[in-house]
């Protein structure tokens, strides 16, 4: 399970999600285009990271002898996996406290109360 995303495994994923397909030479011109600029070696080690963390997959390329990044999960995939994470965690730790928190939080934004109640009354019918 994913614990964590760094800020530059963050702008190297936003690269990925945007082009797909990628070597980590083009990861580099791509963040250094947003003025985003690191060594190549500290590119490989974060690409590295992500694709232990399975977050995206590593390609060779026969022809020309490149390896080549894809995204394995999309950004929503991503930060629900996290969320999922976080959340699970903090209610097994804290149980109560930690809804009593969420529902002050919410309490503020009429909103966002308003999506609450309807996604808790489709997971009700979805369990009926």
């Amino acid at each position: 399970m994913i614990s964590n995303i760094g800020p530059l495994e963050r702008k190297i994923l936003n690269v990925l999600w945007v082009k797909q397909y990628v070597t980590a030479r083009d990861i580099c011109t791509s963040l250094e285009d947003s003025g985003e600029r690191r060594a190549y070696s500290t590119v490989r080690t974060i690409i590295n990271r992500l694709v232990q963390k399975k977050i995206i997959a590593q390609h060779e390329n026969e022809v020309d002898r490149q390896y080549y990044y894809s995204p394995i999960m999309t950004k929503e995939e991503l930060e629900n996996s996290i969320i999922n994470r976080v959340i699970g965690d903090l209610l097994n730790r804290f149980g109560q406290s930690t809804i009593n928190y969420l529902a002050e939080e919410l309490s503020d934004n009429p909103e966002e109360i308003n999506k609450l109640k309807k996604k808790l009354k489709e997971m009700k019918r979805n369990a009926d």
